[in-house]
């Protein structure tokens, strides 16, 4: 689960007599969501410099690649995430232009005029007074040496508790898996916590207060994480360390049965949890956002062989990264290069051989699934356009039945990818939604886990 805009950022090339310093004020509108954006660019002895805010996605001084003036236009761009914003600056001091990512293109007007937007209502969102302990805790991934930091929550009482990690999505999300100033871990954890079961959750490596490069880190790396914090959870005197499980969510749907198949877990929990390679999951992911869109379905099937053919190199894993990266770049260059800029290129075609999307195209959960030796849960709302439900729990409940483990699934009508209610289930929707995550799935969590516990 990313974060739509990310953004330190050097600006050159200053060529021109209008100062553009100052703070500068915009709105994208996509769908029906409006994200409030905001760039602060400062002078410098050689220039400028500049940062980017998205309010509404909690996200603030946001690092961007480079910025241009010249001839009043500003072009804007950020490499790893794919985004150019092309503007010119006009007589009523604004800038008009277009906000590119991923093949989109938004209108976006920038003017020094503050943009006020009321915070949006997250009544789910947990308030003091709190009937549970809760302690800032530390301990160390000691394969990659790093000190990971998080928040564990213990119900009232001398007994040793059952307890749960939680394991995030894609992206680098905070302990509370914060996003769209929705924080589901944390109403999760308060859920469980009131009900008995202790919860630890942490922030992913090189996130808030956790050490590491996040950015260099791939699935395989986020495993030994868990598996730290799962190491942790047992040397807590208040915990019970027959009753250890995991919850996953999205990309943490992966991580978990990752620990269950090497004995590290009691039970799991998958939330929105893949169970087809990589690959599939993307290429469902975009035939289904891109119908939902209105997009011609002989367009989209043209970018899924294009698509294709750029996974089929990455999946051989005899080429060197060198050889991977040229040879896809000539495939995009081959199919799109009439119509789409060299640096659009480039950006589709860094964003695709970052080491995490390789190994994410090229992971196949069956190689856990098949192994899990612990009850599982598996959870999906129906309107996930993310992570498709029947495809995923099919694929996950045939792998999970080989192992020989007890699975039980549910797949809720009308539950997105953030297993809100939710009218069409787009990624648009998802901030404009006040609730958090449906209550019977936090009913259904718990209840699950507790019966697990018994035993």
């Amino acid at each position: 689960m990313k974060k739509l805009l990310l953004l330190s950022l050097l600006v050159t090339n200053f060529c021109f007599a209008q100062t553009i310093e100052g703070d500068w004020y915009g709105e994208l509108t996509i769908q029906t969501t409006k994200l409030p954006t905001v760039f602060h660019i400062n002078k410098t002895e050689t220039g400028f410099s500049a940062t980017m805010d998205s309010p509404s996605q909690n996200a603030y001084a946001i690092p961007l690649d480079s910025v241009s003036f010249i001839q009043n236009k500003l072009t804007i761009t950020q490499k790893a995430i794919q985004i150019i914003y092309e503007a010119e600056l006009q007589p009523d001091t604004t800038f008009v232009g277009t906000f590119k990512q991923r093949g989109y293109s938004i209108p976006l007007t920038l003017s020094k005029k503050v943009v006020v937007t009321e915070a949006p209502k997250r009544p789910q969102t947990p308030e003091p007074p709190f009937l549970y302990s809760s302690e800032e805790v530390h301990f160390t991934n000691t394969i990659d040496n790093i000190k990971l930091s998080g928040t564990l929550t213990l119900p009232k009482g001398k007994e040793k508790f059952p307890a749960v990690i939680l394991i995030s999505g894609s992206g680098p999300q905070n302990r509370n898996e914060e996003i769209l100033n929705h924080q589901p871990f944390w109403v999760i954890a308060d859920y469980l916590t009131n009900h008995g079961i202790a919860v630890l959750r942490y922030d992913d490596r090189g996130t808030a207060a956790s050490e590491g490069n996040f950015g260099a880190a791939t699935t395989y790396n986020f495993i030994d994480d868990a598996q730290a914090t799962i190491n942790y959870l047992k040397t807590r005197p208040e915990i019970d360390s027959n009753k250890i499980g995991a919850i996953g969510h999205s990309e943490g749907g992966i991580i978990a049965p990752a620990l269950a198949s090497k004995n590290g877990v009691d039970y799991i929990v998958l939330l929105a949890g893949p169970g087809l390679r990589g690959d599939k999951i993307l290429h469902q992911q975009r035939k289904k956002m891109e119908k939902m869109q209105g997009i011609n379905a002989l367009a989209t099937a043209q970018r899924e062989a294009i698509f294709q053919e750029v996974y089929e190199v990455i999946l051989d894993t005899t080429l060197t990264a060198e050889k991977t990266k040229t040879q896809t770049q000539a495939i995009f260059k081959k199919h799109w290069g009439t119509m789409v800029s060299d640096t659009e290129l480039e950006q589709i075609n860094n964003q695709i051989n970052t080491e995490w999307m390789k190994q994410f195209i090229r992971l196949d959960p069956t190689q856990f699934l098949t192994k899990v030796n612990c009850p599982v849960l598996a959870l999906n709302g129906e309107k996930d356009v993310q992570v498709l439900a029947k495809e995923n729990l099919t694929a996950i409940t045939k792998s999970v039945k080989q192992s020989g483990a007890q699975i039980t699934t549910k797949i809720y009508p009308n539950l997105n990818h953030l297993f809100q209610e939710a009218i069409t289930g787009s990624v648009q929707e998802y901030g404009e939604i006040e609730q958090t995550i449906a209550p019977q799935v936090l009913k259904d969590i718990t209840q699950w886990i507790l019966e697990q516990a018994k035993n």
